[in-house]
């Protein structure tokens, strides 16, 4: 997460080398003061931590014991290794969990604890995507994109909106989609040119996002109603393709390269969609366009 407070020098200086080092070390300044001012938070957040590694053992001592060591040891080791350093990021950004009216909270709540849930389960289903355990991958996935509904809604419903679940649940958003299509990738169930227009279309997310944010001023862009329908649409064709490997019908044959073409088609009319707004958001951010709702769900600004 970006501090714009020292962003605007760094702005000014052009991003010359000794002030990016200053950016950082400030910023890991700013970081430490907030451990020291909410040790509480930070418990909470390694609390956590702590129950999702004991919830991975659990797990992967079912697979080991049902399928064999060698799988059971590669789900333990390959899901602890990226939990330790999302949990590491989101501590260092423990300042940002406060509610609506800005007071700090002394614990992690339900709405980030599921976001990094869908985190957790990301490595697993890559590995069962590629030991080809299909109906594992599509249950790993389907919970996870359950969860993704689930936080937003309790968020929403409940009153639990923070600045950290708001800034987590899209980075979170790209990096499980990310990791799910390099999986079906490495096993073989999407071609090469499908997982390159995925790429660029969550590059362009959070590079874009990012660079806007960096050069330009703060910014946040709420998903579009063709994101979210789009969002919905492709996690129902990804569904369907792992389910075709399931059943493995005598039309699943037929059906599995339609689907496939199908998520492909759809990742390259969401290229152009992100792009074009993109540009737009450039345009308006920088006073040469008006803000004129050409897209009505879209929001500029610090808020």
């Amino acid at each position: 997460m970006f501090i714009e407070d020292y962003l605007k020098e760094l702005r000014q200086e052009r991003f010359a080398l000794r002030a990016v080092a200053r950016y950082v070390r400030r910023s890991l300044a700013r970081a430490r003061e907030s451990f020291v001012a909410n040790p509480g938070a930070v418990r909470s957040i390694w609390s956590l931590g702590l129950v999702f590694f004991a919830l991975v053992f659990v797990a992967a001592a079912i697979v080991a014991t049902l399928d064999g060591l060698r799988l059971g040891l590669d789900l333990f080791l390959l899901t602890t290794l990226t939990m330790t350093p999302v949990f590491g990021l989101v501590s260092l950004h423990v300042d940002l969990l406060r509610d609506r009216d800005g007071y700090p909270l002394s614990a992690v709540n339900l709405p980030t604890a599921l976001t990094l849930l869908r985190i957790t389960l990301a490595p697993g289903i890559v590995l069962f995507l590629i030991e080809r355990h299909f109906a594992l991958a599509l249950v790993c996935y389907l919970v996870a994109e359950l969860t993704d509904v689930a936080d937003g809604w309790v968020a929403r419903r409940w009153r639990q909106i923070t600045r950290l679940g708001t800034m987590l649940d899209p980075i979170v958003d790209i990096g499980f989609n990310v990791t799910v299509f390099v999986g079906l990738h490495r096993a073989h169930m999407i071609p090469g040119w499908v997982l390159a227009a995925a790429l660029l279309r969550y590059a362009l997310l959070m590079l874009g996002g990012a660079g806007l944010y960096l050069f330009v001023g703060p910014v946040t862009i709420r998903p579009t109603l063709f994101g979210r329908l789009s969002g919905v649409v492709m996690v129902g064709l990804v569904s369907f393709l792992a389910l075709l490997h399931v059943v493995r019908l005598p039309w699943s044959a037929r059906l599995a390269p339609l689907t496939v073409t199908a998520i492909g088609v759809l990742f390259v009319a969401a290229i152009v969609q992100v792009a074009a707004l993109g540009w737009y958001n450039l345009r308006v951010m920088k006073g040469e366009a008006a803000r004129r709702g050409v897209v009505g769900d879209v929001r500029w600004g610090s808020r």
